[in-house]
């Protein structure tokens, strides 16, 4: 095992507290004693089967199955097992991610690290490590979540790829001529609602979006930047037949399935690569992406910080819309959910809604917005 990258990796990408990393570092080795080296299992399988046989579920217990792994467990077999299972995860997708080969580091952390330690020796206090939510708890609270889960009838979300299929050419021909991309928004079946169009990022774009400052140079890659109602329209035409306007449904907040930021994005922990795909370019597209977004009720948005939540989201969204549109741009696709007990199908969610007849309207809209921007580009440019 990679010790010592892994637990810059735990520390540096995941974020995760001194006591926490210790733990995870302590049941990877622990699995090694008696199931050999991680390391070894991955370049194999990537970690396949060792994972399936730490899979111990909850009618194995109750049938008195013994689980197929070898690691001794005392105490509640499920429970101790399931923690090895998500040691041994975490450890797979450090395995994926560049910093396996190249240990993540900087000035700033070094920095950060330095003044630790001189708090440290000064006797400054740090925050406790609390434990982390078991497996099981997760399992519960998905299935709480689920159905309260907002997603799109796939209609409306197909009736918006369709019209972007028709439009495609002539909305990449003005784009390319202000040299944005056009297949960053418009790949081959994508449901985004406004081509050009993404989220500020950064003081800078945040600074010049809420007119406090003036940018030297006009941001990248778009027409323009947007605070977050561009993802809105589509949903406030489905229900109210009219576009965004600042309010929505009471107790609820949109949130975006897949990451279309540019900086800290997840790709590479929750999607693969097409075979000779190389890294994708920015994803800003999944940013007013119809099958993008899902409303979930506004005490309980968890799913931000929860990787497990965020993958079965995403689970549902590939059901729904897999077949009326491409959710995510080549070369990525979606990982395949390796354990049965969490794929979406064994939840119970709410069924799609909204009203497709407002669809026409919709659209009509985004050419509009889209014509507005694209002149506004243009005398922006203008000497």
């Amino acid at each position: 095992m990679r010790t010592r990258r892994f637990e810059k990796w735990l520390d540096i990408v995941r974020g995760l507290g001194s006591g926490t990393i210790a733990s995870r570092i302590a049941n990877c080795e622990r699995v090694e004693r008696f199931e050999g080296d991680l390391d070894v299992h991955f370049e194999a399988d990537g970690l396949q089967r060792l994972i399936e046989r730490l899979t111990y579920l909850a009618e194995d217990e109750r049938f008195g199955r013994r689980p197929d792994h070898g690691v001794p467990i005392s105490g509640n077999v499920r429970n101790g097992s399931a923690t090895l299972k998500s040691a041994v995860k975490l450890y797979r997708e450090f395995r994926r991610s560049p910093h396996s080969v190249q240990a993540p580091g900087s000035q700033e952390t070094l920095a950060r690290r330095k003044r630790s330690r001189a708090w440290a020796q000064r006797g400054v206090s740090r925050w406790p490590d609390w434990p982390q939510p078991s497996e099981e708890t997760l399992f519960t609270l998905a299935q709480e979540l689920v159905p309260l889960a907002r997603f799109l009838d796939p209609a409306i979300v197909g009736a918006v790829a369709e019209d972007n299929r028709r439009r495609r050419s002539e909305w990449s021909q003005r784009l390319e001529a202000f040299g944005i991309d056009p297949e960053i928004y418009l790949w081959d079946g994508s449901p985004c609602a406004f081509p050009g169009v993404r989220r500020h990022a950064g003081g800078k774009e945040i600074s010049a979006f809420r007119n406090r400052s003036t940018p030297d140079t006009p941001p990248v890659h778009c027409l323009a930047l947007d605070d977050n109602d561009y993802p809105k329209h589509l949903w406030a035409f489905v229900f109210t037949g009219r576009p965004f306007r600042k309010r929505g449904p009471d107790g609820y907040q949109l949130a975006h399935i897949f990451d279309h930021k540019e900086h800290g994005n997840r790709w590479n922990e929750e999607l693969d690569v097409a075979a000779g795909g190389g890294n994708p370019g920015p994803l800003f597209g999944l940013f007013t992406s119809a099958s993008n977004a899902a409303y979930l009720p506004a005490f309980l948005r968890p799913t931000n910080f929860s990787h497990r939540l965020r993958t079965l989201l995403q689970g549902r969204a590939i059901a729904l819309y897999g077949e009326v549109c491409r959710p995510v741009p080549p070369p990525l696709q979606i990982k395949a959910c390796d354990e049965p007990v969490w794929r979406p199908e064994r939840f119970s969610w709410s069924e799609p809604m909204g009203d497709p007849a407002h669809i026409p309207a919709f659209l009509s809209f985004c050419r509009e917005r889209m014509y507005e921007l694209l002149g506004q580009q243009g005398r922006a440019r203008q000497p």
